[in-house]
Parts: structure tokens; sequence; C-alpha cells
């Protein structure tokens, strides 16, 4: 058994492997997506570049295994795409694996995340192995395009208006407010939109009072919501639901857009109510572990 970085020249060998392998819900690592998209487009947004981030196990010739580590400094997060292992010893390969890719994880990260579909058992006993509790289940919710319900505005909608830099201070305090410690930061969040990632405001009396940050993957033919949220006050009064509507219209007014998905947590029973009143349905479960601290 060896263990090598992937490199370029190992990349078109990594992406089929975790396309085979991550199809099968027992192995599903979230932060994948599902088919070769998705895969492509997760590796494409890595910071640190796959080349580096991530290490293949060879069993003679044949890949049998990788582990992959993104990170970024200025949130102190690492994000571990695996263990994704097709070998008998799969825990004794994990943990190899493992040992080798903490080191790429760089200097100021105090968080790891896993992300694995519930069915993924191996993972599960991975995780509880190498000290990573249990932070969350998710449920991934999608929308195909036939399927979408757009319910009737109510009488009085609130205004739906693309960001600009005025409302900045106050996105920034809504989106710490409703997701803290997540993993965009909202400068992070303004300074991605372009032609395939829009911000969506809703507002009253001219306040930012929630908001809608979603995105398209032409290649994917599918569109993704990143975040969305509404100040406590708003809640019940049909904000949310407009601010999803306006993002989903867009999305899906692009003509190679076929799905959206997104991911919520799968106890959040009003946020489940209102996506699937839009014609969502949920797929699978993931569960989300976070450990603090790295081990060198």
């Amino acid at each position: 058994m060896k263990i090598i970085p992937c490199g370029t020249e190992h990349i078109e060998e990594l992406v089929s492997f975790v396309v085979r392998l991550n199809s099968d819900d027992s192995h599903h690592i979230g932060f994948f997506g599902d088919g070769e998209a998705d895969v492509r487009s997760s590796l494409a947004e890595c910071v640190i570049p796959p080349a580096d981030g991530f290490q293949l196990a060879y069993d003679k010739d044949q890949l049998v295994g990788v582990f992959g580590v993104d990170a970024d400094p200025e949130i102190g997060r690492s994000w571990l795409f695996g263990p994704l292992i097709d070998h008998a010893d799969w825990h004794s390969l994990a943990d190899e694996l493992y040992a080798v890719s903490v080191k790429v994880i760089p200097d100021g990260i105090s968080e790891q995340d896993l992300f694995c579909d519930v069915r993924n058992s191996n993972l599960a006993v991975f995780a509880e192995r190498h000290g990573f509790p249990l932070r969350s289940e998710n449920a991934v919710v999608t929308l195909e395009r036939a399927d979408y319900k757009k319910p009737s505005p109510r009488e009085a909608p609130f205004p739906i208006v693309d960001y600009s830099p005025e409302y900045f201070d106050q996105f920034e305090r809504c989106h710490n407010l409703l997701f803290p410690a997540t993993y965009f930061t909202a400068r992070q969040i303004v300074e991605k939109l372009d032609a395939t990632r829009r911000l969506f405001l809703g507002l009253e009396n001219g306040q930012m009072k929630g908001y809608h940050f979603c995105k398209v993957e032409p290649d994917a033919r599918s569109g993704y919501i990143d975040f969305i949220g509404v100040d406590e006050s708003m809640r019940g009064r049909g904000l949310g639901a407009g601010l999803l509507a306006a993002g989903i219209d867009w999305m899906l007014s692009r003509p190679e857009t076929d799905r959206i998905s997104l991911t919520v947590n799968a106890d959040n029973v009003a946020a489940l109510k209102l996506y699937n009143n839009f014609g969502f349905v949920t797929g699978r479960v993931l569960r989300g572990y976070r450990k603090k601290g790295i081990d060198v």
C-alpha cells in the first residue's frame, strides 16, 4: 500500500474514483455532491488546490482510497473530503490517510468538519474513533423544474432587491446573527457575486430584514441555495417565501437549470414545510461532525 499526493497528473483518476464510489449511499461524502458535474464543481471551489490537498492510496497499481483537505484560514475551519475507500481494510486505510492528510491543514485552523450520508456507517465509526462529535443532521432537498409550485404572492409583498454596497452593514449583521460561524463570511459572499451568483435582499421600510444567496452551476445543470433567512420579527409574514421565489425564478430563468437543491437542518420543520410548498422533496440525509483542534 502506498499513499501519494494527488498532483495534477492524477486529477482525472481522482474524479472517476469519487464519482463511482460517492454514488453509493454507504460511501457517500456530502462535500462532493452527487454526480460528476457536482464533483468537478466541488473540487474547483477548493481553496487548497486538489493537486495539493488530496491524498491517494494505491494497492499495487489500483486506486483504493482518497482523502482531501480544504481549509479557510479566515474562519479557521477545514473540510475533510473523505475518507472515501474501496478496500476490505477500510478502517486501517482510513486512519493512514487521515494521518497523512492532517499534515496538509494550514496553520491557524482550529476546526475540522466531516460530512456524510447517514448510511455511511464506516465514517460514523471513524468520527467516533477520532473524536469528531456529531454536530447536525441535514436534509438535502431538491426541486425539479417541472415540480415548481410558486405560491400566490400576498397582497402587500415586501420589496425584494439585488444587493448593493449601501446594505452591507445590515447584511453582515443579519448574516452573523442567522448563521454564526458558518462557512462564508458576509464579505466573502459579496465578493463572490457574479453572473452565476446572486444575493437578494428583502426590505421593510427601507431596512434589510432578510436575504437569499444562491448560485447556478451550468455544467451541472443545477442551482443551489447557499443561505436564506429572515429576521425573527419577520417570520410568518411571507418574506421568506418572497425571497425563496425570487431566487428560484432567477435560477430557473436560465434554461440550463434543471433542478435546484439546498441543505437544511433535518429538524427545521418550518423551513422544510416552506420548501415542500414550493415543490422541493427530501432526498438524502447527511450527518455533520466537527472536531476542535488539529492532531499532529
